[in-house]
């Protein structure tokens, strides 16, 4: 996992395993930054929101974020 804290206050949170890759953060543009900086570097695609992620199912709502592992219950 990498973190970044600028001195304006964004974050960027980088997490890696294996050939999964997830960022998230506080300032839009840059995480489009991040996204089209790793697409020229490596070969990559955006699949969108996060579905799945190591076996863990992700439900993203205006409510919240749910996690579930329906496929092991």
């Amino acid at each position: 996992m990498f973190i970044k804290k600028s001195s304006q206050g964004t974050l960027l949170f980088v997490c890696l395993y294996v050939d999964e890759l997830i960022y998230t953060g506080n300032d839009d543009t840059l995480l489009s930054s991040i996204k089209h900086f790793m697409m020229k570097e490596f070969d990559m695609m955006d699949l969108g929101r996060m579905r799945y992620f190591l076996g863990l199912e992700m439900l993203q709502r205006a409510d919240g974020i749910f996690i579930c592992q329906k496929k092991y219950a």
